[in-house]
């Protein structure tokens, strides 16, 4: 949870920006960033929670010279070799590591197609490369969309009121007010996450019917440029075109449900399965894998040990990133994974979203949010799953 006043994000973290306190007082590395897509050319933003993730052009160029300029950003290949010849049980130490001081390690969920289009195209400017995490979804012959965005778009657009009952998912919802939209969608989200890709395809057919949008409904979104290249994953050419332009690939399950509702079998299938098509589709080894959703409440310590017995070097959350990130060790259950290799597999990151401002960005990869919150919380975003 953010909890970023007007006061810091207008007063405190430029100051601290400008004055060069953030980068000089970072805490030891490397950090790690994630975006989630960067909006095609035209796209109009239809709603802040659904389209929060993305970020503008503009802003990742800003962004990305900021790193340039007053930090290191390393390639995959890097942080690959770092982790697996430095890698130790204690925190990160700067004495311990063959990297630059203030090292960033850009990644990308989803792979959307706006990553090839749009993204790449801006990292090759600066001579950057990225981790791109990209489902199962990405080695089909033909594109899709991520299931949870099809869902709130359905949901923005049915009527006033909407009811919905699917009994062999157990989902008896409604009717809700155009207010409650949004937690009705979570709500669909947990619930069916606890089902596979091709059983959750046959309930969003039924809640479409159910909302009586139209058969062809999800026609616009591959027909419009714009909308396509907002909306759907890439397909197989353009994952091995994403590989081929020097990115690496990274797994983020088959199919993107929240792992922690989904049962241990099917959560063993999302993620072992994605590695395997993954490294099919690119001819590649997929070493890194990023939890979908991946915060404490999506992610349990069951998820890590599946992560690490996939045969994954190393998995990312999506949250409690920053320079100086460390996890507290004495929270660490060791029957639910390796004390020694925790950090592998609950790698904190920095989630860029749409409405960040330069100044807020710097305060996240420096850790002085990080650091910040936990004084005022007196707690790490992360507990919940080390501890789980």
């Amino acid at each position: 949870m953010r909890f970023v006043s007007p006061a810091l994000k207008r007063i405190v973290f430029p100051a601290l920006s400008r004055s060069g306190y953030l980068r000089y007082t970072a805490g030891a590395g490397p950090a790690v960033v994630t975006y989630h897509g960067v909006f095609p050319a035209g796209y109009e933003v239809r709603n802040p929670a659904l389209d929060g993730n993305l970020v503008r052009a503009d802003s990742l160029r800003r962004q990305l010279q900021l790193l340039k300029t007053r930090y290191h950003v390393i390639a995959p290949e890097e942080f690959l070799q770092w982790s697996e010849e430095k890698w130790s049980e204690e925190e990160w130490s700067e004495e311990k590591l063959s990297l630059p001081p203030r090292s960033i390690l850009l990644t990308c969920d989803d792979a959307l197609r706006n990553t090839l289009t749009e993204m790449v195209p801006i990292l090759h400017e600066f001579g950057l490369s990225c981790l791109f995490f990209a489902t199962g979804a990405s080695t089909d012959a033909m594109p899709s969309m991520l299931w949870y965005e099809e869902l709130y778009l359905m949901l923005l657009d049915a009527g006033e009121s909407i009811a919905l009952s699917l009994p062999e998912a157990g989902i008896s919802i409604g009717p809700i007010a155009p207010n409650e939209k949004h937690a009705c969608w979570w709500n669909l989200v947990e619930r069916l996450s606890q089902f596979n890709r091709q059983s959750r395809r046959g309930f969003l057919d039924q809640v479409r019917e159910q909302l009586t949008l139209a058969e062809n409904w999800r026609e616009q979104f591959f027909q419009d440029p714009t909308l396509a290249a907002r909306f759907l994953t890439l397909d197989r050419v353009g994952l091995r075109q994403l590989a081929a332009v020097g990115m690496t690939i990274g797994a983020h399950s088959l199919s993107h449900p929240i792992l922690a509702r989904a049962s241990e079998e099917l959560a063993w299938q999302e993620i072992s399965e994605s590695r395997k098509v993954l490294e099919e589709a690119v001819g590649q080894t997929v070493w890194a894998f990023g939890y979908p959703f991946g915060d404490a409440a999506t992610v349990t310590g069951r998820d890590l040990r599946l992560a690490e017995q996939a045969g994954f070097l190393c998995a990312f959350m999506n949250t409690g990133g920053g320079l100086g990130a460390k996890i507290d060790r004495s929270k660490i259950d060791p029957s639910k994974i390796s004390g020694a290799k925790i950090n592998r597999f609950a790698l904190p990151r920095v989630h860029v979203t749409a409405d960040m401002s330069l100044f807020e960005f710097e305060a996240h990869i420096s850790g002085f949010y990080r650091s910040l919150r936990k004084r005022l919380l007196g707690r790490d975003e992360l507990e919940g799953v080390v501890g789980a």
